[in-house]
């Protein structure tokens, strides 16, 4: 049975909630068969979502680039206030799922079948919180990735391999890298450098994922006066850096100090990633503020 506060992963399967381990999808489900599906990850934070529209956005986004079949998404946000409210936490992530439809496996759409959506909420920790004061580190990895990073798909393994590299060297995460030497982004992240005293990040386009916290941090580093270029790095430009860091839902910014094992410049956090830092954790505070609770989802606050 599940009751208030329960501290179990939850999960919310077309509809109905239930521990995580006890949800069950069907073989033929697409996204099981064929990796088609999109997700998104949102944090909530004292019982408020953080950058929930700008979430909202880009995961109709996905589903319209993949040309998934309609969607009720005021069903579906209304599901996520139903969930949180069931897990009780006041700190979680949820993950947001759809895949295509359960359906005979064929390659081809399907010409009936409805989405399956998946929601799953557990307790966020934060356990990366001194990482943002004293930095991490990194490696540097092949980008094995599909060409369209702009979309959120569930087909991950290109960024699991990446992943599981940089865990096995003690490192937070993997600066990907293309064949023709340009620097994309990370495993699970944006990936930001300052070079020759200019903040610079890959610009949107296929080849990365328009990240949330990355577009919050791209607007404050204008607030703040900090020349920024959308022009990709390239391997070569790696070694001369003096300031490299990353931005996701949950790790926010985080300072990266070393790269395959050398470190970036000093080896500490630089000027720009400290302002643009402290500045994201204002913007989060003040988010907190304008954003309605995570109980008002039912009233069309998404």
């Amino acid at each position: 049975m599940i009751t208030s506060h329960s501290p179990a992963i939850l999960a919310c399967l077309n509809g109905v909630i239930q521990p995580a381990a006890e949800a069950r999808v069907s073989v033929l489900d697409r996204g099981f068969l064929f990796g088609d599906g999109i997700y998104e990850m949102v944090r909530l934070s004292n019982g408020r979502l953080h950058a929930i529209d700008r979430h909202w956005r880009r995961l109709d986004r996905s589903l319209k680039a993949l040309e998934f079949p309609p969607v009720n998404l005021s069903l579906l946000r209304s599901r996520v206030s139903q969930t949180l409210a069931v897990a009780g936490h006041r700190d979680a992530t949820v993950y947001i799922q759809i895949s295509r439809a359960t359906a005979p496996r064929a390659h081809a759409f399907p010409v009936d079948g409805e989405p399956t959506t998946l929601i799953l909420v557990q307790h966020f920790g934060d356990e990366k919180a001194h990482l943002r004061q004293a930095g991490a580190g990194v490696i540097t990895f092949t980008d094995l990735r599909w060409a369209r990073c702009d979309i959120k798909s569930i087909n991950l393994l290109g960024s699991v391999l990446a992943a599981e590299a940089a865990k096995r060297a003690g490192c937070v995460e993997a600066v990907l890298i293309r064949e023709d030497g340009v620097v994309t982004e990370c495993a699970h992240s944006s990936l930001f450098a300052v070079l020759d005293g200019v903040l610079r990040t890959h610009p949107l386009d296929p080849r990365i994922l328009p990240g949330v916290t990355r577009e919050i941090v791209l607007e404050l580093a204008a607030e703040l006066g900090i020349p920024c270029r959308h022009k990709a790095l390239r391997r070569e430009d790696l070694p001369q850096v003096e300031e490299l860091f990353l931005t996701s839902t949950t790790a926010r910014v985080l300072p990266l100090v070393t790269l395959d094992g050398q470190r970036v410049a000093d080896g500490k956090p630089g000027p720009f990633t400290r302002q643009l830092r402290d500045a994201f954790a204002a913007w989060e505070r003040a988010d907190e503020q304008r954003t309605p609770s995570a109980e008002g989802l039912d009233a069309g606050a998404l």
